[in-house]
């Protein structure tokens, strides 16, 4: 089963996001922080994460690298997402896998996911 890890603070865009991707036959763990996250991926393996760069007082672009560092978690594509598509090229360069731009249509979210699930 392919999980993906969400990565939101804001709690109707994660249920928003969770209801899509479990719709599409994923199981989707859910973090509201960069600590979180990182605590979850490690335990949870996900397949995908899905990480917003907007986190409250955090920023999502710090994390990567430390994801990229981690030898469980190196290959693991990341996907990110944020209201400020003017982030995309940031977010390619700093080793995202892809980015969503928010607000964003379901299809295009699933899609984006799913092309990187195994």
């Amino acid at each position: 089963m392919s999980v993906v890890l969400l990565v939101d603070d804001e709690p109707q865009m994660q249920g928003l996001v969770a209801m899509c991707l479990e719709g599409s036959g994923a199981t989707v763990v859910q973090a509201a922080n960069l600590e979180e996250a990182l605590t979850a991926a490690r335990l949870e393996r996900p397949s995908v994460i899905l990480l917003d760069i907007g986190l409250g007082q955090e920023d999502g672009l710090h994390i990567l690298p430390s994801l990229r560092a981690d030898p469980a978690l190196a290959g693991v594509p990341v996907l990110m997402f944020s209201v400020h598509d003017s982030m995309r090229q940031d977010a390619l360069d700093q080793g995202a896998a892809g980015f969503v731009t928010k607000p964003f249509r379901l299809e295009v979210l699933r899609e984006a996911v799913k092309e990187h699930l195994p």
